[in-house]
């Protein structure tokens, strides 16, 4: 008779993943580079859809709404006067576990395409499940 005696150093870890939306959007400086199409592959090329998008010149206020946690540092408004110069891209974006690929994809969009910069970084997302929720709701319907 064989007995099997079970590996408990290498457990069966299950791995869940979970669908998700979270808020992407491109800023302003994205379109003056000209670097829109190259961030939106990105999105595509890992498995996230945009299910829904708003393009143009944002109002003061929702942008406002969209970085209140720093309504009370110094550089706030002259970051919303960057954000509504030009045209912006919303976009409601949903794919597995998508607020974690969305954040790598902004760390990686913004070390390849805009090395060093703070303010003129390409592309702004959610970094967690209440800042999406609030974020897409600025944008988008209550329903979204």
């Amino acid at each position: 008779m064989i007995t099997l005696t079970p590996n408990f150093n290498n457990r069966y870890t299950p791995s869940f993943q979970a669908y998700q939306k979270t808020f992407v959007m491109l800023k302003p400086d994205s379109f003056e580079r000209r670097l829109d199409g190259v961030i939106m592959k990105k999105l595509a090329d890992n498995n996230l859809q945009v299910l829904k998008q708003w393009e143009g010149i944002a109002p003061r206020e929702k942008m406002e709404v969209n970085y209140v946690q720093h309504k009370n540092k110094p550089f706030f408004p002259a970051w919303i006067d960057f954000l509504i110069s030009g045209k912006i891209r919303a976009m409601l974006v949903g794919g597995e576990d998508a607020i974690e690929v969305v954040n790598a994809l902004k760390k990686s969009v913004r070390q390849e395409l805009a090395p060093g910069e703070k303010r003129f970084n390409l592309i702004h997302s959610s970094d967690d499940t209440a800042s999406a929720e609030r974020e897409i709701h600025n944008f988008f319907d209550k329903d979204a």
